[in-house]
């Protein structure tokens, strides 16, 4: 037998578990009920573990309230063995007998005595049903909730959790704005730009050329922000070389800030206050010299600790730097896997690469995938996030056949769109391609299709077949003219980028694009574009939406800002020619999801120079996790 002691209480003294549980109270004047006959002890408790007073599980109906077309005989002949069994056939519990033939079940107890001992026995049998089913789906709730805390503490997508709601109470709600719930503005945004392309590598014997780059950042004007998010003054933007490098500030909203860098610095941009929502920044690298002949675009971009870089090949002379820049105040470790023609590469050194605190680090990709015809690189970190950007440089001989430095495509996705491919000019050696890489375990279908002002066209490769871990490059040069998107379907994620090559002819200079594929947004993308100081670099927006869209285009040349509404037909693409000397661009959705880039082209003797863009995301709320408070 267990022996429990159990506490007493005075007339009309609640107990702890009466509060939680939500007993009814005694009446005044009345005490705990009276044991019945045969109980020993009215403070001790000999009933079977979750059996007592205020324990008692769901008795048989029977037991409360009699069956009346049972006979007294049949009720009488039940065999002994069923009442001391404790379970009845739809499985509650049914409580047995104690020494002397006295049940200690209330429900037993409504059996016997007068009336009014009776209904009180029923009413705590009912006391004691209640408080245990409460017990449970309080029990319940209290799990749920806390693995809600959890969740929300470690995935980082949780905006609001109401402890009042998770329990199913009344409570206070939060002073509302007029934000959505979850979510705040920016005071504070940090941006990588890796810088020149062809320098940086820590090996003397490798000879490299004096390079630079020229970097342009700001923060979006108010007429391209969404409403309800402040734009007054109170904010700063700041450029730095890093390490020892010049620097700059602004601190008006819409100003474009620039600054010069050489070698192997790279720079960091920073917005605080006000300026930090709807901050980018972008970088331009240009040159006419020999054997760097070509230009290059890229957009600076926020660390991570996995990304995926898509450029280069082996053709004679062309040589692919893997840019690293650690923007934290401690060593990152990454590793660095790489893709190919065949399937995963067995790359030389891809582990264990340190970028020291602040630092950069140029990796030669021959170094570590020699030879490899179609490379994907695949970056993790350990120990913090970089900003990375792959370079490519193209040599044929003494024939520049250009140069690009290309940022992350998207992550592995079944869709993805490429926003700005360039169609190849006629009676010209132009090329453009699309390398698609499968990082998963299955084989998989891909499809691109064509989006133009006049909508979907397919292309003569339109399906390919990628075996797991491979990569392919498929021709793309039925593109309808001008500059059109390219959407990639497949059924299992694929990383992809656009290649174009421009080159009047077969044998002479040229130059090369790449554009990443981009995941489609509705949030505010745009940026600040580095150009050059004589104004002869033309550009032009392509914009691009799968389900349709409504846009507004926000364009800022010599300090006046112009915006246009336009409509983006589903599965279509719209191209907005850019004015010289354009400071910076953006768009604004108001309906629907989009996908832009920008390609920059600059004529010269030579033949024609071009760069590709993704237009970047310019963030301008966070996510935030919140607590509602709770009174009960």
């Amino acid at each position: 037998m267990v022996r429990r002691r159990k506490r007493g209480r005075g007339t009309a003294q609640p107990r702890v578990d009466d509060l939680f549980y939500g007993n009814p109270p005694l009446e005044p004047g009345q005490d705990d009920p009276a044991p019945a006959a045969g109980d020993a002890d009215p403070d001790l408790d000999t009933s079977p573990p979750g059996t007592g007073p205020g324990e008692v599980l769901d008795p048989p109906e029977e037991a409360v309230s009699g069956d009346p077309e049972k006979p007294e005989s049949e009720k009488a002949d039940a065999a002994p063995g069923d009442a001391e069994a404790g379970d009845s056939e739809d499985g509650h519990g049914v409580v047995g007998p104690l020494a002397g033939g006295e049940e200690h079940s209330y429900a037993a107890r409504a059996d016997r005595g007068t009336p009014e001992q009776a209904e009180e026995a029923r009413r705590l049998t009912r006391r004691g049903r209640f408080g245990t089913a409460g017990r449970w789906a309080r029990a319940a709730g209290i799990a749920a909730l806390a693995a809600a805390l959890v969740y929300g503490a470690g995935s980082g997508r949780v905006g609001t959790l109401d402890l009042a709601d998770a329990l199913d109470r009344q409570g206070p709600t939060p002073a509302g704005t007029d934000r959505p719930a979850g979510l705040a503005v920016l005071d504070d945004s940090t941006l990588g730009c890796v810088g020149p392309g062809l320098v940086g590598l820590d090996d003397p014997s490798v000879p490299e050329p004096e390079q630079g780059a020229s970097v342009a950042a700001g923060s979006a004007p108010t007429e391209a922000l969404p409403e309800g998010v402040a734009s007054e003054a109170g904010g700063a933007v700041s450029l730095g070389g890093v390490p020892d490098g010049a620097t700059a500030e602004a601190n008006q909203r819409g100003e474009v800030l620039t600054l010069a860098v050489e070698g192997s610095r790279w720079v960091r941009g920073a917005a605080e206050g006000t300026l930090a929502a709807g901050f980018a920044a972008t970088q331009l690298g240009y040159s006419f010299e020999e054997q760097q002949w070509g230009m290059a675009t890229a957009a600076c971009g926020m660390a991570r600790d996995d990304l995926w870089l898509v450029a280069g090949g082996a053709e004679a002379g062309r040589v692919e730097r893997l840019i690293l820049a650690n923007p934290t105040g401690n060593p990152i470790t990454v590793t660095a896997e790489v893709l190919g023609a065949a399937g995963p590469v067995s790359v030389v050194g891809g582990t264990g690469i340190v970028v020291p605190p602040a630092g950069r680090q140029v990796v030669l990709l021959d170094a570590l995938a020699p030879g490899e015809e179609r490379p994907v690189v695949h970056v993790t970190t350990t120990g913090g996030p970089v900003v990375a950007a792959l370079g490519d440089r193209w040599l044929e001989g003494t024939i520049d056949r250009g140069a690009e430095v290309t940022t992350p495509a998207a992550s592995p996705a079944t869709s993805l769109v490429i926003p700005a491919v360039p169609a190849p000019r006629p009676d010209t050696a132009d090329t453009a391609s699309v390398r698609v890489a499968v990082p998963g375990a299955e084989t998989g279908v891909v499809q691109l299709r064509a989006l133009t002002a006049d909508g979907p066209v397919r292309l003569e490769q339109g399906v390919t077949t990628v075996e797991p871990g491979a990569v392919a490059d498929i021709d793309v040069a039925d593109l309808p003219a001008g500059t059109q998107g390219i959407e990639v379907t497949a059924d299992t994620p694929v990383v992809a980028a656009a290649q174009v090559q421009r080159r009047d002819e077969a044998g002479g200079t040229g130059d090369l694009a790449w554009i990443p594929a981009v995941t489609p947004s509705s949030g505010l993308q745009g940026a600040p574009l580095a150009t050059s100081v004589d104004g002869a670099i033309a550009g032009s927006l392509n914009i691009t939406s799968l389900q349709g869209a409504r846009i507004a285009v926000v364009t800022v040349v010599d300090g006046t800002v112009t915006t246009t509404e336009l409509a983006v037909p589903a599965a279509s693409t719209r191209t907005v020619e850019l004015a010289k000397q354009t400071e910076s661009v953006w768009l604004h959705p108001l309906e629907g999801t989009v996908s832009a880039g920008v390609i920059s082209t600059l004529e010269h003797d030579l033949g024609l120079q071009i760069a590709g863009l993704p237009l970047p995301t310019a963030p301008v709320t966070r996510e935030v996790r919140a607590i509602a408070p709770w009174l009960p």
